[in-house]
């Protein structure tokens, strides 16, 4: 019965959320014309542009928030029942993790390139090493992720 009720809010929340969407979307429609600049746009619905936006970031977040908060439930939860069962996740989790750490903390430079700063825009070391240091653990983790295909595929060759 308590899950009924759970869906029912949940049902609700949702077609809210749908019809306050379609009804912006609707007067953003209505108050905009082909011949506006963004200014007169602006003033004519850039408040219900916003409220768009802030819906869709409040949707976002929940959403993100509530897929995390399930994995880390249900990841626990075998960790507790059967430890042995969540070893290659636990191995996982602490190779991502530490590809992370070496690509921040290691591998990133904090240099400054020349053509920012003759360009005008403003960097600071403190971005150049997040810039730098996002760039390698994507690279890393590309690497990772092509030669543990290519592991799995010359090992089941061999089984």
């Amino acid at each position: 019965m308590e899950e009924n009720k759970i869906n029912f809010a949940l049902t609700g929340l949702r077609l809210v959320i749908i019809s306050l969407g379609v009804l912006l979307v609707a007067i953003i429609i209505g108050k905009s014309n082909g011949d506006e600049s963004f200014v007169e746009g602006e003033a004519n619905y850039g408040i219900y542009l916003d409220w768009m936006f802030y819906i869709i970031y409040t949707v976002g977040i929940a959403c993100s928030l509530a897929a995390v908060g399930f994995g880390v439930y249900s990841f626990v939860m075998k960790l507790v029942n059967d430890f042995k069962s969540q070893l290659g996740t636990l191995a996982g989790i602490s190779v991502f993790a530490i590809i992370g750490l070496v690509s921040y903390f290691i591998l990133a430079d904090g240099a400054v390139l020349n053509a920012y700063e003759v360009s005008g825009i403003a960097v600071s070391e403190s971005e150049s090493i997040f810039a730098g240091g996002s760039m390698i653990y994507v690279y890393l983790l590309f690497v990772v992720a092509a030669a543990s295909i290519v592991w799995s595929e010359v090992s089941s060759i061999f089984k």
